[in-house]
């Protein structure tokens, strides 16, 4: 009874089975069409990343979303002094001299900030003053004063720092400019290059190869982050800490970069407005005394050009879709870099961070089979287009959402994995269902089919010929061509008397032919000699022999011997066509 009960539950087991690969079948067939294009899809977008190819549409994206993001109120802490187009009409003066540059940081220093940027060149000098302006850089030490990098050609060997004051309150004012000339990334520290070429080239501070130069706004930030107690200090890992906040370098292929030069200290500007970063006041407002102190006192001021005239202006991603106001004064820019390190340190306002590349692979990856499910679960195109709009969106929002809590991820990649792996599926199902698809299966498959018998074939004939039984046949076809050989070299006998009881038949084809031969030749002397013995009889008139008797037994004997001999002959030329026919069906089988 167990052996029964068992027995049926293997069946039904089985039964289940059977009804459950039926049912399934189609979703697995789906499933793996689903992987095996996502696979495609994720593999090709990863290598068009790493060449660079999605690298504009990455940078679009990012500049799309910080358009969206929402401005920050100004920060308190900086004040910027702009030289204006109104103020270069007032003074009357272009550039600005050097008295009148000594006299305003003379004013703003009678106000107590923590720190003075000046983002002014002076390595030459500009009007009246250059004394005064010497004396009051030596005697502050709340001025940081800016210099421009070398770029390694001997024409451009950049600018010295103004004349008087310490490396240790000087700043490079250079930034990381993407192409299309748009600013996202600021230097913190760099090293100048080598200048190739002219060696009369007047060395300074910002094209000595030997020195490790640190940012103007950088500077401004640790001078300001001095009272708060918190020093830099770099990690295991060559990265800035300032206090508990890591100012992560910027990597070649972070978000949506590919390759890009990523020599220095880098890192993402986090834009904190494109308006107003901070309270704005003129040197003409400094001149006649019209600032408030309390916007002076404690906090980063920066002196700088904001007039479109004098070219210190940048692209930003702030500068896409705007008829006017499409530049931002390098004074600007500085702020924006200041108020988002401040921001980090002191506010914990998080610093832009990216995921490591396996993850934006998983990232791509993960839309990719989204759309390539959905796209095999619909078949109504309009429904198809309305879900794929809708994911889009969705794929754009949580990418947002990530960039408003300081990520950065790819948008555009798996926007277009989405769409890709979606297309390629509705493509492959239509292509199926027109028949194309099953005709040039089929072929495919014969074709192989074809191909795979054609080389059974040759494995069964490899094998036959490595048989011993084929080798056996090879060596008995040696063994009979020689044989034949040898008769076939053998001399003719003399002629012999043929003895009709006892006749010795030739075993090969050239014997048998020789014999033949002279079987015929035996039969013609046979036939004369009985036809000599009819005539002599007829011509003896006695005879002690019967003339009928003696005439019978001459005839008789030469028929009876020929006739044995033709019958010799023709069970000969039988054997010959059984041996001959033996040896074509050998021949075959070899």
């Amino acid at each position: 009874m167990t052996k029964i009960s068992n027995k049926f539950l293997s069946d039904k087991i089985r039964w289940a089975a059977a009804q459950l690969s039926q049912l399934y079948k189609p979703s697995l067939t789906v499933v793996s069409s689903v992987l095996i294009g996502s696979a495609a899809v994720t593999l090709w977008l990863g290598g068009a990343r790493h060449l660079g190819i999605l690298e504009p549409a990455e940078l679009s994206a990012y500049d799309q979303m910080l358009r969206w993001r929402p401005d920050e109120k100004p920060d308190p802490r900086l004040l910027i002094v702009g030289i204006t187009e109104a103020d270069i009409q007032k003074l009357k003066q272009w550039p600005i001299s050097d008295r009148k540059i000594a006299e305003i940081l003379q004013k703003l220093e009678k106000m107590q900030p923590a720190v003075i940027g000046l983002d002014v060149l002076r390595d030459v000098p500009l009007g009246e003053g250059r004394e005064e302006l010497t004396k009051v850089l030596q005697k502050s030490d709340r001025i940081i004063g800016v210099c421009l990098v070398t770029d390694g050609g001997p024409d451009t060997p950049g600018s010295p720092p103004p004349p008087g004051i310490p490396a240790n309150r000087v700043g490079f004012a250079d930034f990381g400019i993407d192409p299309g000339g748009i600013l996202r990334r600021a230097l913190l520290f760099m090293k100048p290059p080598i200048i190739k070429g002219d060696n009369s080239v007047e060395k300074h501070l910002c094209n000595d190869n030997f020195q490790v130069l640190t940012s103007f706004n950088l500077q401004l930030s640790l001078r300001y982050l001095q009272k708060y107690k918190i020093f830099p200090r770099l990690g295991a890992d060559q990265s800035l800490w300032l206090g508990k906040t890591n100012l992560k370098k910027l990597k070649s292929n972070d978000g949506g970069y590919s390759n890009i030069d990523a020599r220095g200290y880098q890192i993402l500007i986090n834009y904190h407005s494109r308006n107003q970063v901070a309270n704005k006041v003129t040197i003409s407002d400094v001149l006649q005394g019209k600032v408030n102190p309390n916007l002076v006192k404690d906090k980063i001021v920066l002196i700088g050009y904001t007039s479109e005239t004098v070219k210190d202006i940048f692209y930003t991603p702030y500068s896409g879709q705007q008829q006017k106001n499409q530049f931002m004064p390098g004074i600007v820019v500085h702020a924006q870099v200041i108020s988002q390190i401040l921001s980090a340190v002191l506010d914990k306002r998080p610093m832009f961070w990216f995921w490591p590349e396996w993850a934006e692979i998983l990232w791509i990856a993960g839309w990719s089979i989204v759309g390539g499910t959905v796209a095999s679960r619909m078949a109504h195109p309009w429904k198809l287009a309305l879900t794929f709009a809708a994911i889009l969106s969705g794929c754009g929002a949580i990418g947002f959402g990530i960039f408003l809590l300081g990520g950065w991820v790819p948008v555009a990649a798996p926007a277009l994995a989405l769409i890709l792996t979606g297309g390629s599926i509705v493509s492959a199902d239509r292509f199926n269902k027109s028949g194309y698809g099953k005709a040039i299966t089929d072929r495919v498959k014969q074709v192989f089919k074809i191909e795979i018998d054609q080389a059974q074939k040759e494995q069964q004939v490899a094998d036959i010929v490595e048989s011993d039984f084929f080798k056996e046949l090879q060596l008995k076809k040696d063994e009979l061509k020689s044989s034949k050989k040898d008769t076939s070299e053998k001399t003719p006998s003399d002629p012999q008397e043929i003895t009709v009881g006892n006749v010795d038949l030739p075993q090969a084809q050239s014997d048998a032919d020789e014999f033949l031969a002279q079987l015929q030749l035996k039969a013609k002397q046979q036939k004369q000699r009985a036809a000599a013995t009819a005539s002599e009889s007829d011509s003896k008139t006695e005879s002690a022999i019967d003339p009928g008797a003696s005439a019978s037994s001459g005839e008789t004997e030469p028929d009876e011997g020929f006739s044995d001999l033709q019958a010799r002959a023709k069970q000969m030329r039988q054997r010959r066509k059984a041996d001959k026919k033996i040896e074509e069906e050998k021949i075959d089988t070899l």
